[in-house]
């Protein structure tokens, strides 16, 4: 592949050179029975043709608004890429001002994030996304091998997304609404979380689906917190145990302008830890079960997403990572949110290539709806966020963002934040 478009790109320069030469003096050799000034222009047009594909086989495409298996258009190109290697790619800059905090405000070079991709051919597609955060953290969100035996049955594998909720497939930024995402789908869906795996998925009547067996999470990595649940358990698909494994299936079927959908996630996070002070297993289990709804008309938009989630062992988990009274590990946690959003420009030009999107989103999120005998309930852990701002897209794969942020526990005053960002993909 290298070397056919290194050569490819040599004979084209050359051509171009020629091409340019010969028309410059005015002696473009003629082709048989043709002028010199015929020849020329079909010499042009077979250079053209020649760019054409070699751009083709770069991946050198624009981004279209295509989601293939309820993935981001960008993390979807080398899908509708006719063979060979395609590019893409998102990033974001934010910044955070913390109203009532002093000292906390900050920028951040969130996110730059490279897609690459392979058609080997119409059955077999390589697709990875590898991740720049916070200008130093480098991670693999996926890298997988698809084989694509037919639109109905597909088998994938290598490091997957884990297909729970909305965002954590659908997570590139001028495709979601406000600065950050959704706090549920950050604390309690771990967005964005991928694992090493295999299963199947694949579409029929509308009705898409997803199965996969995956490595079970690592609830010893050392990294789990009362206030963000089971995202420090995380592998990545890294180097890590694999001792326990875990499944988890999705649904999702389109309705006209509407999509809904839900999965259920179940499985080990113990890897077959034993207890320091007695040698004994700690089995540590883990559920999740999700709904969802999208719907979208004319430029009206909205969503809604409600999750519950179970934590087996959260006792002798927290005993073992010596968290105890209210920094107990939730053995039961539940949350949700709505969203609503209005394109203006979509009235006043239909049609056109920019947008104007107010939005308001609602949430609420309880990490402590149950803790483990011995622990304390926390309620500062039980939630609520209203989040109202403005998204902008000069064109389709760019957006300028600013929203106010509120958040509210019984236990304290509320906290407010205001945030800037800008997101792109290609």
């Amino acid at each position: 592949m290298v070397i056919n478009i290194g050569t490819s790109l040599l004979l084209a320069a050359l051509l171009a050179s020629s091409v340019s030469t010969a028309r410059a003096e005015g002696t473009a050799p003629a082709a048989e029975g043709k002028p010199a000034e015929a020849a020329s222009k079909e010499e042009v047009k077979a250079l053209a043709e020649e760019v054409r594909r070699l751009k083709l086989e770069l991946g050198l495409r624009d981004v279209e608004y295509q989601s293939y298996g309820g993935m981001g258009p960008a993390a979807s190109k080398v899908y509708f890429a006719p063979k060979g290697l395609s590019l893409g790619g998102y990033g974001e800059v934010v910044y955070a001002n913390q109203l009532d905090v002093d000292g906390a405000d900050e920028s951040d070079l969130y996110r730059v994030v490279l897609y690459t991709g392979y058609r080997f051919n119409d059955r077999i597609v390589f697709n990875a996304e590898v991740e720049f955060e916070h200008h130093g953290e480098l991670g693999v969100e996926f890298a997988y091998l698809d084989f694509l035996l037919s639109k109905a049955l597909q088998l994938r594998a290598g490091n997957v997304l884990v297909p729970v909720g909305i965002v954590n497939e659908l997570h590139e930024p001028p495709f979601f609404n406000g600065v950050f995402r959704p706090q549920v789908e950050r604390n309690l869906i771990p967005s964005t979380w991928n694992e090493n795996g295999l299963g199947i998925h694949g579409q029929a009547a509308g009705l898409r689906y997803q199965a996969y067996l995956l490595t079970g999470l690592n609830a010893f990595s050392g990294d789990l917190g009362a206030g963000s649940w089971i995202r420090g358990a995380r592998t990545g698909g890294g180097e890590s145990p694999a001792e326990t494994f875990a499944g988890v299936v999705a649904l999702g079927y389109a309705v006209g302008p509407a999509n809904v959908g839900g999965s259920f996630y179940g499985g080990r996070a113990d890897q077959n830890v034993k207890a320091e002070a007695t040698g004994e297993a700690i089995r540590v289990n883990v559920t999740l079960a999700e709904l969802h709804a999208r719907a979208q008309w004319r430029g009206l938009s909205a969503k809604a997403l409600a999750v519950t989630g179970r934590l087996g062992g959260a006792g002798a988990l927290s005993e073992e990572l010596g968290l105890t009274g209210t920094a107990v590990i939730g053995s039961r946690v539940r949350g949700g949110y709505a969203e609503v959003a209005y394109d203006v420009l979509s009235a006043v030009a239909p049609g056109g290539e920019q947008s104007l999107t107010p939005f308001v989103r609602y949430e609420v999120l309880d990490l402590h709806d149950e803790v483990p005998a011995g622990g304390t309930r926390n309620p500062a852990l039980d939630q609520r966020f209203v989040t109202a701002g403005l998204t902008y897209k000069p064109i389709a794969t760019v957006a300028v963002k600013a929203d106010f942020t509120r958040k509210e526990a019984d236990t304290f005053s509320a906290q407010d934040s205001v945030n800037l960002g800008v997101g792109l993909v290609f």
